[in-house]
């Protein structure tokens, strides 16, 4: 990620931040909806980096000989994490800390779900290997 993207996320999160706690005070719902905004203008903002990401770890696997499969549930598992958590304090700020956690209990069950066929693999490996 180049210094030009860091800055603009920066100031895009200092102006939402800015903006949200400006009107917070007159109006919650509101200040909710620009912290929404916010961040996905972060999101916008970073996918490019993150699909140069994605592809620069799939070369990185196939010169080491993996396939993206076995790599998928690890990224599944983190984007949920951290779709989880974003969400989560979003609720947290609008006055709904039931709401978040109940939603954290959701985002690990589900990351549990996504490796869970990897856990799977991984017993049959083991099992193989000691037959």
């Amino acid at each position: 990620m180049s210094a030009g993207v860091l800055l603009r996320l920066l100031l895009v999160a200092a102006a939402g931040v800015g903006c949200s706690q400006l009107i917070r005070g007159k109006s919650p719902a509101l200040a909710l909806a620009v912290s929404l905004a916010a961040v996905l203008s972060l999101l916008g903002l970073a996918l490019p980096g993150l699909r140069t990401l994605w592809q620069s770890a799939g070369g990185l696997l196939a010169q080491a000989g993996l396939e993206r499969e076995l790599f998928l549930p690890v990224v599944k598992v983190l984007a949920i994490t951290q779709v989880t958590h974003i969400s989560a304090e979003l609720c947290r700020d609008a006055g709904e800390k039931a709401v978040a956690a109940k939603l954290e209990l959701c985002g690990a069950a589900a990351s549990l779900m996504c490796v869970l066929p990897l856990a799977e693999q991984a017993l049959a490996l083991l099992g193989a290997l000691g037959t």
